[in-house]
């Protein structure tokens, strides 16, 4: 996949914005690289200088998505040594930011991860391993963060934490679109009290 420096790229923010925009608009399996380049008036080598294909584009949205909760983590996680709370689990909140917008069937988050299951090809799984293996670090970091700052139990197995808050997350992803009850939906706080008492 490419490398994240793209990501600081403002004419490839500008692909991710358009292409977020055209998927709510026609939905996964109907945007097409052509959308892409008609939208964002860019020509089609500078799309092709950034992925390959429109899957590639998709899993880097969904990076792209887990780089904004890293800033926004980091600046909650600050905060929270500012000011502490006196809950062993009051900052739990920075750890399960990655799940919450799991809630939101129409984030484009979900719409791209859904549609990604969705396809039977080895270049599309391998977009999926890397997303699955670069949020896991990346809930691995928070979690060891919030140890290190004390507002995460430091019994708390970092990398079984983070890789239970992705089953969860994928979970929630899928019951999302299939449920119609909104009783089905977990509450955050819930999953993050349900993973602590089960790693401590």
């Amino acid at each position: 996949m490419s490398n994240s420096t793209f990501y600081n790229n403002q004419s490839f923010q500008h692909i991710l914005a358009i292409t977020e925009e055209i998927i709510l608009e026609k939905g996964c399996r109907s945007t097409t690289l052509k959308d892409i380049i008609e939208k964002s008036g860019l020509s089609k080598g500078a799309i092709y200088h950034y992925v390959e294909s429109k899957d590639e584009l998709f899993g880097l949205i969904l990076k792209s998505k887990i780089e904004e909760m890293n800033e926004t983590f980091h600046q909650g996680i600050a905060q929270s040594i500012k000011q502490p709370t006196s809950s062993d689990f009051g900052s739990f909140n920075m750890v399960s930011q990655f799940l919450q917008s799991r809630k939101n069937i129409q984030d484009t988050g979900n719409l791209i991860f859904i549609y990604l299951l969705s396809q039977d090809n080895e270049k599309v799984k391998k977009i999926l391993q890397d997303i699955f293996n670069y949020t896991k670090e990346t809930g691995t970091r928070w979690i060891k963060m919030g140890q290190e700052n004390g507002v995460i139990p430091a019994s708390i197995d970092a990398e079984k934490m983070s890789t239970l808050m992705m089953t969860f997350s994928y979970g929630i992803r899928v019951t999302q679109i299939l449920s119609s009850d909104e009783k089905d939906l977990v509450d955050m706080s819930d999953i993050f009290q349900v993973i602590s008492k089960s790693l401590t």
